[in-house]
């Protein structure tokens, strides 16, 4: 394909030649008429001549043509010239069809007799017509959408003139005039350098010039094709028209002549497919070829990175997992191993409190946890959490509410003020960190001087007291509603309830992984079926029901672990006083 500079070159310059050549027919066809010389006008003596007013048109449209090439301020030429061959050709037209006779031609010529053995004529209907469509296709070139309509027209001209130049060379007088007014020859050859001229001067995206430029294969078929089967067609139909005629051959020379050059024209119709068609083939087949060969390296590439990028992945995924199973075993130690007794020097068969707990992490890490510390001699704190969610985020926050529990353990006597202190602590650092998390919490104090439990809520599920003598399971509510979950509102404070105890009662505190579960249908385990179930067992040993409550959860929900974390904490009041 030609360089685009080149290109853009020769769509100025092959049409500036086409306008030069067109002004010197016309001109020299004038001067002929003018002056009076033969050769001027026509070329043979027996040919019929140029008439003036087709010389005179050619010269206005090579002028309108250079006109448009040179300058864009000079397109105004353009369009007064086509306006003026337009009125000439119209008035020819009326001339013909009218029966009239403006005497047009008569003003370029000093002797209106015979011109040799021609007399001055009037313009052909063919060179008329013609003329509409140079015209028409000059004023195209100078609107908005040239190639939309002044390639067509300038090809159609050209074909026109085209077809009367091989009627003369085949000596069919049908191909440029038959019964009416013959097309002259130098008037073909016009038609030929003027539709040629607005073809180029129309640009690539015009047609017919579209079809053929550029690197496709239609456009490489059509520049291989077509120049050779239309000198092969003119070749073959010289033969057929004239050889005869001039060296008196036998007819049945001429049709092996002809049929020798069909072959020849076969052949060559092939040769070129295979090079046009089977050389881009190929060349699609070489490049296919090398782009496959650089997709499987660059595919063994990725594949190297990737193998290398999941080692990388899986030591990392193995360090993260030992690193939470660190973490899963630091947080488990963290919890109370050894509970205390009350008072706390004797042993623990003397203790008046005894506790228990299940701890069931649904991760490597757990946003539950729980504390049992002492509170004087009488005395002992429990303490539940349950944070917002699962991981490590969770995980960090319950460090840091044990930390404040520690920190406030003066404050706790009385759960509502401890409660109160651990979240305004932890909603600043909440708010430091730029971070949105909470956690319910439920904290009991069991006093055995008082016989009696006070306790505090902040948006946990209610602990569970379960009454000696009778079994059943009341929730620790005492007269307010529970306080919001810590973490969220600084400002909120929490009021501590009491209970009276005796021996043989029972305190039960949970997180809500423990009634939170689903059977295979999808029906949740609520809340007041865990109650019947504490009831149900209520007259069990300790460990034994907590054991056979539990089973009874998973025996619901038919999964051998929860979905959620549990944590459940069970005191048993041995005595009072």
């Amino acid at each position: 394909m030609p360089e685009e500079g080149s290109e853009s070159r020769s769509f100025r310059i092959i049409p500036l030649i086409c306008a030069l050549l067109a002004i010197a027919l016309g001109l020299l066809t004038l001067i002929g008429w003018i002056s009076g010389v033969p050769l001027l006008a026509s070329v043979r003596a027996s040919y019929i001549p140029m008439a003036p007013s087709t010389a005179f048109c050619f010269t206005l449209i090579g002028v309108g043509l250079i006109a448009h090439l040179l300058k864009a301020a000079l397109r105004w030429i353009p369009r007064v010239v086509a306006s003026v061959v337009l009125a000439v050709v119209c008035a020819k037209l009326v001339e013909i069809f009218g029966d009239l006779n403006f005497g047009i031609d008569p003003w370029f010529v000093r002797n209106p007799g015979l011109f040799g053995a021609v007399p001055t004529g009037r313009m052909a209907p063919m060179t008329a017509i013609n003329f509409l469509f140079i015209g028409t296709g000059l004023l195209a070139l100078t609107g908005r959408q040239p190639a939309k309509f002044a390639g067509p027209l300038g090809a159609l001209a050209a074909v026109i003139g085209a077809v009367v130049l091989v009627g003369y060379w085949y000596g069919t007088p049908l191909l440029y005039g038959g019964h009416t007014i013959p097309v002259a020859l130098s008037t073909a050859c016009g038609f030929f350098l003027s539709g040629i001229g607005i073809v180029m001067a129309a640009g690539a995206t015009g047609w017919p010039l579209r079809a053929f430029l550029g690197d496709s294969t239609r456009a490489l078929l059509l520049r291989a094709f077509v120049p050779l089967i239309t000198a092969a067609a003119l070749i073959n139909g010289w033969i057929n028209a004239r050889l005869p005629a001039r060296i008196h051959v036998n007819p049945a020379v001429t049709s092996a002549l002809c049929a020798v050059v069909f072959a020849a024209l076969i052949a060559l119709i092939i040769s070129q497919i295979s090079r046009v068609v089977g050389g881009r083939i190929d060349r699609a087949e070489a490049a296919r070829n090398l782009a496959q060969a650089e997709l499987l390296a660059l595919n063994a590439h990725l594949e190297t990175k990737v193998q290398e990028r999941t080692r990388e992945l899986r030591l990392k995924n193995q360090q993260m997992k030992e690193e939470l199973q660190m973490a899963r075993e630091l947080q488990i130690a963290l919890l109370p191993q050894k509970f205390p007794t009350v008072p706390a020097d004797v042993p623990v068969q003397e203790s008046a409190l005894r506790f228990l707990s299940l701890y069931f992490p649904t991760g490597d890490v757990s946003g539950d946890f729980f504390n049992v510390f002492p509170i004087g001699e009488k005395a002992a704190g429990i303490f539940i959490c349950d944070v917002m969610g699962h991981g490590v985020r969770s995980a960090l926050i319950t460090s840091m509410i044990r930390g404040l529990v520690e920190e406030h353990v003066q404050a706790a006597a009385d759960p509502g003020e401890l409660l109160t202190r651990i979240n305004r602590a932890l909603a600043v650092i909440l708010k430091q960190a730029d971070t949105t998390m909470f956690a319910t919490c439920f904290y009991v104090v069991a006093d055995v001087e008082r016989a009696q439990l006070r306790f505090a809520n902040a948006g946990h599920p209610s602990a569970l007291h379960i009454q000696h003598g009778n079994g059943a399971a009341h929730k620790l509510q005492g007269n307010g509603r529970p306080g919001p979950a810590i973490g969220i509102f600084p400002t909120a404070s929490y009021v501590t309830s009491t209970s009276p105890m005796k021996k043989g009662d029972r305190v039960m505190l949970f997180t809500d992984g423990l009634f939170e579960v689903e059977d295979a249908s999808g029906t949740l385990f609520t809340e007041e079926q865990l109650h019947t179930t504490v009831t149900r067992y209520a007259g069990l040993p300790a460990q034994e029901f907590f054991d056979r409550v539990i089973s009874d959860v998973r025996q619901f929900s038919e999964r051998k672990s929860f979905d959620d974390d549990v944590c459940v904490v069970g005191m048993e009041v041995q005595h009072t006083g």
